[in-house]
């Protein structure tokens, strides 16, 4: 009986803390929000309006346990940044070459600027009536060749955020899809010297491309 009571209590020693099958996956939660840019086109002009917008439920659907969780008044830190990628180097400050037109009342929106150049907006979903909403827009100002993304920064700013039914055990990702993953333009990424674009997008396109919300696409004059 002293050995079986040992083994027991070596047992539960070793045994995750969240035994629960649902906490029986590799890696960190993996959340999906939708986003939708329109008009979906291959070149605009400069001129054009180009709308973003995001609106879903705080029912959030998660990839690796393929369910949805209810995410109540959640952080997901949105990161809004386009870069110029027909040089060899991809200028991250092509924010500057669009005109960005935002309801600062309604959102949060936070131009941020790195010490290498680039530039973000930073921004968040309003929450309200268990809904988030998110809306603006952008205008061309210079022709180019352009890669538009927004991403989520939940994993670097708020990993270990909580919701209803998470596992101790597990931090927080989470992938923005834009347009229902439909090809928003990877084919243009050719088109760029950038080996990055040019290459290794197209090796894992679901983590490089599909996961970070991204749209290529041409101004012209």
């Amino acid at each position: 009986m002293k050995n079986f009571n040992f083994l027991f209590l070596v047992f539960l020693l070793f045994t995750p803390s969240c035994g629960k099958k649902d906490c029986q996956f590799g890696g960190a939660y993996q959340f999906e929000i939708p986003i939708t840019l329109s008009p979906v086109k291959e070149i605009y002009k400069i001129g054009d309006t180009i709308s973003i917008s995001s609106q879903f439920s705080d029912q959030v659907y998660e990839a690796q346990t393929d369910q949805f969780y209810s995410l109540t008044d959640f952080k997901f830190y949105p990161e809004i940044s386009i870069g110029e990628i027909s040089d060899s180097i991809i200028n991250r400050g092509a924010l500057n070459d669009f005109e960005v037109i935002v309801d600062t009342l309604k959102y949060d929106f936070t131009k941020f600027f790195f010490s290498s150049g680039g530039i973000s907006y930073d921004s968040e979903y309003l929450y309200e009536e268990g809904a988030y909403s998110l809306a603006y827009r952008i205008i061309p100002k210079v022709a180019g060749l352009y890669v538009f993304g927004q991403d989520s920064n939940t994993d670097y700013l708020d990993e270990h955020q909580g919701f209803s039914g998470k596992c101790s055990n597990k931090v927080v990702n989470v992938r923005t899809i834009l347009n229902n993953r439909t090809s928003n333009n990877m084919h243009l990424a050719k088109d760029s010297p950038i080996h990055h674009y040019n290459t290794r997008i197209f090796q894992n396109p679901e983590e490089r491309f599909f996961s970070f919300g991204l749209f290529i696409f041409y101004v012209e004059e």
